[in-house]
């Protein structure tokens, strides 16, 4: 069973009339926002310059319609009509026109971007700087015009981020004809009880990619959880939190979040025709600890594509081909590092490359290089070596093969996060006694510094590791009623570079699909613990 609300079923505000009055009206929305140019802050601007690199996007949530360029605008274009002239993805629609040019071929286009996370690499950081959205147009198909200069063409709104998109008819490569279709968003929550710790589903489409459409916020019993994004995924945005508090009923709202904050009284600003939501969810046991687990991204969002930028990477090629097996892993990782290309019977010497400093100190910090042992090549010129990964900080890293004095090769291996032993203790406590969380492997980069920390799903604040080695130790003070009571830690943007700040230390539910390290094969998770106050 799962609850479903669509455009306004339980919206504190209905979407007023006006915006739905029709094609028209949309048409000329939907000419604003592209003249506005969606944001003026660069986080939701179409663009198609970035310094740096821009992270993939993931394939999920893609529309299926082929990608074009846009058609040259003609001076004056007819108006198109839809009907109906809004609906969730998937919404069948007519398009009509008269006065078209006759017997000619029209192919008609949708309006849309292509989201990605621009952010800056290099071999000692990873700078994050905002979301982009490049301009570009789908397109929906062909109809051919009428003697009578009438057009019909049956349509379906593709997979896609929601708001107004302008919709062009085009003939001979040249746009004549303009209408507007508003993608509407949709929320469902699955599922609607179970007991305490059950992961909760919160999967919203039609999210948009403008400066106050593209990013919305949670609340679970009135206290802020996290931000929700669909940069990557097309407007489709999948957040995962756990089920908190006492048996009985709770409160999900999921609300405008543009600062990445709850923004409280929606009905009264300028995106009062967005609506928000609220659901109730049912926790049917409170009295069974839920286990320490930790909740990977969806391997398919995660690209580790081999030429992509690495921290730590010399950037030479070498002579030497190096291979690990396995390719990532935690702390104390018994790894195999295989090299062929070296010359017979050399000694070679593999160091693992980190970063050593904090953001704290005027001095800062730098790469260094911890030696893992000495191997020597056969005959053939290869060699295998058993090594471990060190207790330090996660994210990648190089393993290199040094011989007579030469960088001879590299290969990147990817420091995961891990609980240290439980990743809780004590497990029972009194009211106002101390607990302490622990993980291992936290990087240094904006993008894996630390994390964000929800107690029973509110947000109290983030943690570092950079400083400690990929050491992350948090000591709390048992609060709250006898019972037990959830820790969640979330994958986080430490700091940014965008105007204006959004997002940072706060905690990013969609960490499964939509996160900005995900395009370069940072695999952050969510980690989950309990601990029980007992009387």
């Amino acid at each position: 069973m799962h609850a479903e609300w669509f455009s306004v079923p339980f919206s504190r505000h209905p979407i007023p009339r006006s915006l739905m009055a029709g094609a028209a009206l949309l048409a000329a929305a939907a000419t604003l926002f592209s003249a506005c140019g969606g944001d003026s802050d660069g986080a939701g601007t179409p663009t198609t310059s970035a310094t740096g690199v821009t992270s993939p996007t993931a394939a999920s949530g893609s529309p299926a319609a082929s990608v074009t360029t846009a058609a040259t605008p003609a001076a004056d274009l007819k108006l198109l009509k839809v009907s109906p002239d809004n609906g969730a993805i998937g919404t069948a629609f007519t398009i009509t026109g008269e006065g078209l040019p006759a017997g000619k071929e029209m192919e008609f286009f949708w309006a849309t971007a292509e989201g990605s996370w621009k952010l800056t690499t290099g071999p000692e950081n990873i700078q994050f700087n905002n979301k982009v959205f490049a301009p570009k147009r789908l397109s929906l198909g062909k109809a051919t015009v009428g003697a009578d200069g009438k057009v019909t063409a049956p349509v379906v709104a593709p997979s896609d981020y929601g708001e107004v998109h302008d919709i062009f008819g085009a003939v001979a490569g040249q746009d004549v004809a303009k209408a507007g279709f508003r993608v509407m968003r949709k929320v469902t929550v699955t599922p609607e009880s179970g007991p305490l710790g059950t992961p909760i589903t919160i999967k919203v489409t039609g999210l948009g990619y403008g400066q106050f459409n593209s990013t919305i916020a949670i609340r679970y019993d009135n206290m802020p959880t996290g931000i929700v994004t669909a940069v990557t995924t097309r407007g489709t945005a999948t957040a995962v939190i756990r089920a908190a508090g006492k048996a009985g009923q709770h409160v999900i709202d999921v609300e405008h979040g543009a600062r990445s904050v709850p923004y409280l009284n929606n009905q009264q600003s300028g995106t009062a025709n967005i609506p928000d939501w609220q659901f109730r969810f049912t926790v049917t046991d409170d009295k069974t600890l839920p286990p320490a687990v930790i909740d990977w991204p969806d391997d398919r969002a995660v690209i580790s594509d081999a030429a992509a930028p690495r921290t730590t990477s010399s950037g030479k090629a070498g002579s030497a081909k190096l291979t690990t097996e396995p390719k990532s892993g935690p702390i104390l990782s018994n790894v195999t590092v295989k090299a062929t290309g070296l010359k017979p019977n050399t000694a070679a010497e593999l160091f693992y490359v980190t970063a050593r400093g904090n953001r704290v100190n005027p001095s800062g910090w730098a790469l260094t290089e911890v030696s893992l042992g000495k191997a020597t090549s056969g005959a053939d010129g290869s060699l295998e070596a058993k090594v471990q990964i060190p207790d330090d900080l996660g994210g990648w890293h190089v393993i290199q093969a040094v011989a007579g004095g030469e960088l001879v090769g590299e290969v990147p291996f990817f420091v995961e996060r891990s609980f240290y032993v439980d990743g809780i203790s004590p497990k029972k406590v009194k009211a106002g006694d101390q607990i302490e969380i622990r993980v291992k492997g936290i990087g240094w980069t904006e993008l894996d510094n630390g994390f964000a920390m929800t107690y029973d799903n509110a947000y109290i604040g983030f943690a570092c590791g950079f400083s400690s080695n990929g050491d992350a130790t948090v000591y709390l003070i048992a609060t709250g009623e006898p019972g037990i009571h959830l820790i969640d830690l979330y994958p986080m943007i430490y700091q940014g570079h965008g105007e204006p700040p959004w997002g940072y230390q706060q905690a990013i539910l969609t960490y499964r699909d939509d996160a900005p390290g995900l395009g370069l094969g940072y695999r952050l998770p969510a980690m989950r613990l309990a601990f029980e106050i007992v009387p």
